[in-house]
């Protein structure tokens, strides 16, 4: 459900039933009777969405249910993904990309070095990663998307597209690695094939090597189907594998403006091996 959905039907409480009641007579008045009839199926019906969500989330981390973010779920989702749009979809505005490129990318991506980036998707962040690697490896469990980002990228010396199986970075030769990138993927990659990651990452990255990690929060509870993935397990795995943590932050500023990681309580990781 759309953010501003969600927040709709919370603002709900602040209204008592009897003044919910008063207010559906006077939009019958004003507005008359189909008008009014949509207004309550769709109170209605986002309020059951939004309760059977909860319900869900809740029910997938007392039971340790994988939920939609499996491997194998992963894997078809993506591999029949329709990439008309090039993962554009998720971006929130020009201005947005443009300053995450800048601010983000640029300030923790190192010019010259070989990087990881993992889950490229159809190549959204891809270009501009290769602006500034000395060489650029590119995992996705997708074949689909590594042929797209074959075809995007044909030519560029240096990069290889690769097509991983979800639970570890074979092919990516042990301490060969001075930064990582992800963006729109460990929201989507449960906590115990995050944690394969994570020590797959301590195998391949050299010491000083950096890595930017964007994630969900809070376990999924935000919406936009996130994993079960928190910020606080997710530091723990770094932690347990001897990385430091060197920043994480939901937002960043630029130009007296105020970016968001994402619309779902997103947060960025980054972290290093020292």
């Amino acid at each position: 459900m759309p953010s501003g959905a969600k927040d709709i039907v919370a603002n709900r409480l602040r209204l008592s039933v009897a003044q919910k009641l008063r207010l559906l007579l006077k939009t019958f008045r004003e507005n008359g009777f189909i008008w009014t009839w949509h207004l309550a199926v769709y109170y209605l019906s986002s309020g059951m969405a939004t309760r059977s969500y909860e319900k869900l989330q809740w029910r997938k981390l007392k039971k340790g249910l994988p939920g939609l973010s499996s491997l194998d779920a992963n894997k078809h989702i993506w591999e029949h993904w329709d990439w008309k749009a090039e993962g554009e979809e998720w971006t929130l505005s020009p201005a947005w990309k443009d300053s995450l490129i800048r601010h983000v990318l640029c300030r923790y991506i190192r010019p010259g070095g070989d990087v990881l980036e993992i889950g490229p998707g159809a190549g959204r962040w891809t270009g501009a990663l290769i602006e500034r690697a000395g060489t650029l490896r590119a995992v996705d469990v997708a074949e689909s998307s590594v042929q797209i980002c074959r075809k995007k990228f044909n030519g560029r010396p240096g990069i290889s597209f690769l097509v991983g199986n979800g639970k570890d970075l074979s092919g990516i030769l042990d301490g060969s690695v001075d930064a990582v990138w992800s963006f729109d993927v460990f929201v989507h990659i449960n906590a115990a094939e995050a944690a394969a990651y994570v020590r797959e990452l301590r195998r391949v990255m050299r010491p000083g090597a950096v890595a930017v990690i964007h994630h969900g929060k809070s376990g999924g509870f935000e919406g936009g189907w996130r994993s079960n993935l928190t910020s606080e397990a997710f530091h723990e795995m770094l932690h347990a594998e001897g990385f430091s943590l060197l920043n994480a932050f939901q937002s960043w500023q630029d130009n007296g403006k105020e970016y968001s990681v994402g619309v779902y309580n997103d947060e960025i990781t980054v972290f290093g091996l020292p």
